[in-house]
């Protein structure tokens, strides 16, 4: 797994401009919580840390189901990540 951590993006490529919508706003959500993830990573010390889904949702505003879905390697209800001091200092730049 790779530090910083990487947004969970759709692809779409039809011209349906509803769905260029749905998957814009998905893109935007899930960057916003890769964004969030990274801050948190960057912040805490600790070489093993634990965010669950619902903590972040709470932070960020947003349904659960929304932050597991913007979120790659994650488990159901949250993930956990070995940080090094060298991985720490990846996600801070």
């Amino acid at each position: 797994m790779q530090l910083a951590r990487q947004p969970r993006l759709m692809d779409y490529s039809g011209a349906d401009p509803k769905e260029q919508r749905k998957v814009a706003e998905h893109n935007a959500m899930a960057q916003r919580v890769a964004d969030h993830l990274n801050t948190l990573i960057a912040n805490d010390p600790a070489p093993m840390q634990h965010y669950l889904w619902h903590g972040i949702a709470r932070d960020l505003g947003l349904t659960t189901d929304k932050v597991e879905s913007a979120v790659m390697y994650g488990g159901h209800n949250g993930i956990t990540i070995g940080v090094t001091d060298e991985g720490r200092r990846a996600v801070a730049r």
